[in-house]
């Protein structure tokens, strides 16, 4: 062998077992080559069998010690509860409020009746020019009315060979309250919303369209040659794809043939993208509904999107919206790092600045989200400004000629969303209001909020939720101090529910209480209501709470300016006197409750107060009353509760919207029942009660309830130990002409504050206790009529031997700020009234 190649021989070896065999200190002289080969050869093989055991040895370990882990984890995987990822939108609060027929209703026919709405010879008329459309459907609202309002009166205007023409038999709604002389009839529904839901559904079905063609390969013509006329066929292109069984991977024939590309997928999929964010831009809460009805469809279009065009705004504004997050966890899981970007790349999207704020009022962060909805309020007020002075600074000759431009009922009116060419306000053409000729040839006058001049629907939109928001913040500074108070923190339960001050584990003191006589915070002279009063009723957090509860009023009230009213005639059935009209307030309130199964009381074919539709329209009167309550202002509570209930009763949305679920109501009328079952001071008889022979939902007299009768009917206190230097007040309301007086002072305070020792400040005290008892009155009798139902009922059960105990599922309807709201009145307003009691 030569040099060379035991050289080479010599560095496989090196490199292979790691070892120099030929510079071991061995008699090699006497070893063969050939020999020593074959030594080394066997050390080998003994020294990998024995690596060998040693690495199974190892495995075999680790093999434990992996599964040991494993199976811990596995056992920590199953012990912990399953989270549930929901898109964002599902978070979004007032979805209820967007419910509606609007969300199948063919888009021709939304369409024509958004001209319809625009149009005011619909309510104009005396007589009922067309049939009546249908009622809502029993199982949609099940506390039915028997009087029709609002859009109800339009008219059926189906082929005559159509099924719908059986309508046609239905009897014609009451008429409508007139207006008064030089005022428009109002639209039944605010065209702003009305316009903006017709919006969303063409834009989201297009985008819903053009995803199925993404996803299927389908082209335009033969998905539209798939889709049946049937309601449940044309409603959504996704279903109509999978119902049919087509490919999800193509087209079996009729269509495309050829597979899209990928980049033609990816163009449909940005276009939808687009579609999907105008929408969104548009109302985010009806975009959120609406796309809740499409299913799947929209789940990750677009994230798809941004795996190929990350900066592609359309994708990252509508992926925030989709993206999954754990159920109940919005705020947790919420972050306004998009929008941020979003407001630099487009400072002139106001509906960015809206979507940052309601993300600001879920992380509490609620002087951030009032300075988003300022701005966008404010440039929306500034940008309607500019346009009315641009339209005023048109050339007289062009002003002259649309000013007489001969109008007819079709051409006055609006066409899919679009301002008749008419007019813009009273003041454009010389002061004259525009006009369109009615059916009969007589001028119309056409309501401002159907007029150019009319404010965006971003504007009425940011007011309400910058209203909520400034409540919000005075609840949550409240439940704050509580929590400090207590010693506890809020923390998420494992079920996803909030925390309610009537459940604290742990407390200091214990929370609120339900029931007790003395209010909400247990004894007049305890611990608790002592250590509540010293922090809630603190003068400068008192007058900070205050201050924000005020802020929401007068925004509240704001947006409610936005939509007009036809004042009817007040119901006869409520009475004369202010007592009557809180009972009958109260049965209203509770029979249009959710879930209430109570009975509307009777409607009288006198014409109703009539009111433009809108979805936020009942939460907001519902929180101007829960504002009224935290400032203790109980007399201007029962007027407001008296009108809240008559526009309420008049509200219809349908055949557009449904009945919301108002947050605000269940929370105001839980309010009312716990101070009723647990302030004994407030359910003492008022001034009124000898005024009335009996409560107005009070059952008939019966002997099971004759004594609970006559303790209603006590004699109430008298006013003569109130003070000789009070003036008289004539309590009344829509010009009801009551005989029934109450000594108040000149210098009423509508907070109820002050100190009793003074004159005035007393008689304030008086005149705010005896309006909350005439308010809590039909509640006290309303439980009493529940109670004595029940007990009969299980008499009754017990005789015929059906005693069996009812599923009793205690699920509440409300939210925790009633909890919040008892505690701020338990410990600020009620000892000032028990304190002249």
């Amino acid at each position: 062998m030569s040099a060379a190649e035991q050289a080479s021989l010599q560095d496989v070896e090196v490199d292979h077992s790691g070892q120099d065999m030929f510079a071991t200190p061995s008699s090699s002289d006497s070893i063969s080559p050939d020999v020593a080969a074959n030594t080394e050869l066997a050390t080998q093989k003994k020294k990998k069998k024995k690596k060998s055991k040693k690495s199974n040895k190892g495995k075999e370990a680790s093999t434990d010690a992996t599964n040991g882990i494993k199976s811990n984890a596995a056992q920590d995987e199953q012990q912990r509860p399953p989270v549930l990822c929901i898109s964002r939108n599902k978070h979004w609060r007032y979805i209820s409020s967007y419910h509606g027929p609007w969300l199948q209703l063919p888009l021709e026919l939304l369409e024509s009746l958004l001209v319809l709405n625009l149009d005011p010879a619909t309510l104009s008329a005396a007589d009922t020019r067309l049939p009546a459309l249908p009622p809502p459907s029993p199982p949609c609202v099940p506390n039915q009315k028997l009087r029709d309002k609002g859009f109800a009166s339009i008219g059926d205007h189906s082929p005559p060979d159509s099924p719908h023409s059986t309508f046609a038999s239905l009897p014609a709604p009451p008429p409508f309250p007139a207006p008064k002389p030089g005022k428009a009839t109002p639209p039944p529904i605010d065209p702003g919303v009305f316009r903006s839901v017709s919006n969303i559904r063409r834009l989201i079905d297009e985008a819903s369209e053009l995803s199925v063609r993404a996803s299927s390969g389908l082209s335009a013509a033969a998905l539209g040659s798939i889709r049946g006329p049937g309601p449940g066929m044309s409603s959504s292109p996704w279903a109509t794809a999978h119902s049919l069984g087509i490919n999800p991977l193509g087209d079996g024939g009729g269509g495309r043939n050829v597979a899209m590309s990928a980049m033609r997928v990816h163009r449909l999929r940005a276009l939808a993208v687009q579609k999907l964010a105008a929408a969104y831009r548009t109302d985010e809460i009806a975009s959120s509904v609406m796309v809740m009805q499409g299913g799947s469809v929209f789940d990750d279009i677009a994230e798809r999107v941004l795996k190929v065009d990350p900066n592609d705004n359309d994708a990252r504004y509508v992926h925030f919206f989709h993206e999954k997050i754990p159920s109940r966890q919005l705020a947790e899981s919420t972050t306004t790092h998009v929008l941020d970007e979003l407001i630099a790349a487009c400072p002139q999207r106001l509906e960015f600045y809206r979507t940052r704020g309601i993300v600001h009022c879920f992380r509490d962060e609620y002087p951030l989200a009032v300075k988003d909805f300022s701005y966008a309020i404010k440039e929306a007020r500034g940008l309607r400004r500019a346009k009315i002075a641009h339209r005023n600074n048109m050339p007289n000759e062009k002003q002259r000629g649309k000013g007489h431009k001969k109008k007819g009922k079709s051409g006055g009116a609006k066409t899919n969303g679009q301002a008749p060419p008419n007019g813009t306000s009273s003041s454009a053409f010389g002061g004259d209001m525009p006009t369109i000729d009615g059916p009969d040839g007589e001028p119309l006058l056409l309501h401002p909020s159907v007029l150019p001049d009319a404010p965006d629907p971003i504007e009425p939109q940011c007011l309400f939720l910058r209203a909520a928001a400034y409540l919000q913040h005075a609840v949550f500074l409240v439940e704050k101090a509580i929590l400090k108070l207590e010693g506890i923190r809020k923390v998420l339960t494992v079920d996803g529910a909030e925390l309610r001050l009537c459940y604290i584990e742990n407390g200091r003191y214990g929370g609120v209480e339900i029931g007790h006589p003395d209010g909400p915070l247990g004894k007049k002279d305890g611990v608790k209501l002592a250590a509540y009063k010293q922090v809630l009723a603190d003068e400068n957090f008192r007058e900070q709470v205050t201050s924000l509860v005020k802020k929401s009023l007068r925004d509240h009230e704001k947006f409610l300016s936005h939509f007009d009213s036809l004042e009817g005639i007040r119901d006869p059935a409520a009475g004369d006197d202010l007592a009557s009209q809180v009972d009958h307030a109260f049965l209203l309130t509770e029979s249009l409750r959710p879930g209430s199964q109570t009975t509307p009381p009777q409607l009288s074919e006198a014409p109703a107060t009539f009111t433009t539709y809108h979805p936020l329209l009942v939460e907001s009167h519902f929180s101007i009353l829960l504002c009224l309550l935290m400032l203790g202002d109980f007399p201007t509570l029962l007027h407001t509760f008296i009108h809240t209930a008559a526009v309420v009763d008049g509200l219809e949305g349908y055949p557009v919207f449904l009945p919301p679920r108002s947050m605000a109501q269940a929370e105001y009328m839980e309010v009312l029942g716990r101070l009723a079952c647990g302030w004994h001071n407030g359910n003492q008889p008022h001034s009124l009660s000898h005024l009335s022979a009996r409560l107005a939902i009070e059952a008939p007299p019966s002997s099971t309830s004759s004594k609970a009768k006559e303790v209603d009917r006590a004699p109430s206190p008298s006013t003569t130990d109130i003070g000789s230097s009070t003036s008289t007040l004539t309590l009344g309301v829509n010009g009801s002409s009551s005989s029934t007086t109450i000594h108040v002072s000149p210098s009423a305070s509508p907070s109820g504050r002050g100190s009793p020792c003074s004159t005035s400040s007393r008689v304030d005290l008086l005149e705010s206790l005896d309006s909350a008892r005439i308010l809590l009155a039909p509640v006290a009798a309303r439980r009493r009529e529940k109670a004595e139902k029940m007990t009969v009922d299980k008499v009754a059960g017990a005789k015929n031997g059906k005693g069996k105990k009812s599923l009793n599922i205690n699920i509440p309807l409300h939210g925790p700020r009633v909890e919040i709201v008892l505690a701020w009145l338990g410990a600020v307003h009620l000892p000032e009234l028990d304190a002249v009691a």
